[in-house]
């Protein structure tokens, strides 16, 4: 009899042995906050237009919307500007760009180039603002501005969107050019 309850209190303390030392590991899940884009577009070309007429339209690669409905524009971003015949009189790109949603303005960045066709400007800067309601165009970056004749040098500039009105904020320097601009 003692020998049945020696096999019987072996077999209880090898079956607990077994019970615990297989016994999964349980570990918290911590729930993380989402902080990334709610949704990804690819190939954009926006249009924006007054009384059907076309004003603005913008190309991009990708665009990324946020929570906050601010947008990402990472890859190279043009805006066209059209007169009100509807020709392209100006072309503004970036090597990126950022539509902050709560103050309706538009972020360009990264080697920032503006081709005005009408005045045969082109103007270089670091980055720039456009305000669609106000139909704006300005920055508190140099700007480097190349015209037929001579290159202006300034800090911060302001422009209507067409930049058919442009005036620099802080200029520092005028060079006569010796050829034209190609």
């Amino acid at each position: 009899m003692l020998e049945f309850e020696n096999n019987k209190i072996l077999a209880i303390v090898v079956i607990l042995f077994l019970t615990f030392s297989c016994k999964k590991e349980e570990k918290a899940v911590v729930k993380q906050e989402y902080k990334g884009p709610l949704s990804e577009i690819y190939g954009i070309n926006m249009t924006y237009s007054d009384s059907a007429r076309l004003v603005v339209r913008m190309n991009t690669e990708v665009q990324l919307t946020l929570a906050n409905e601010d947008k990402i524009y990472p890859k190279e971003v043009r805006i066209f500007f059209f007169d009100k015949q509807g020709r392209n009189n100006t072309t503004l790109r970036g090597d990126s760009a950022r539509f902050i949603r709560n103050r309706n303005i538009y972020h360009i960045m990264g080697r920032v180039k503006v081709d005005e066709q009408v005045k045969q400007e082109v103007i270089e800067t670091d980055e720039m603002y456009w305000s669609p309601d106000q139909k704006r165009v300005y920055t508190d970056a140099p700007v480097h501005i190349k015209t037929p004749t001579q290159t202006l040098h300034g800090v911060g500039m302001d422009a209507n969107q067409d930049f058919t009105k442009s005036t620099i904020r802080k200029p520092y320097g005028v060079g006569q050019m010796s050829t034209p601009i190609q």
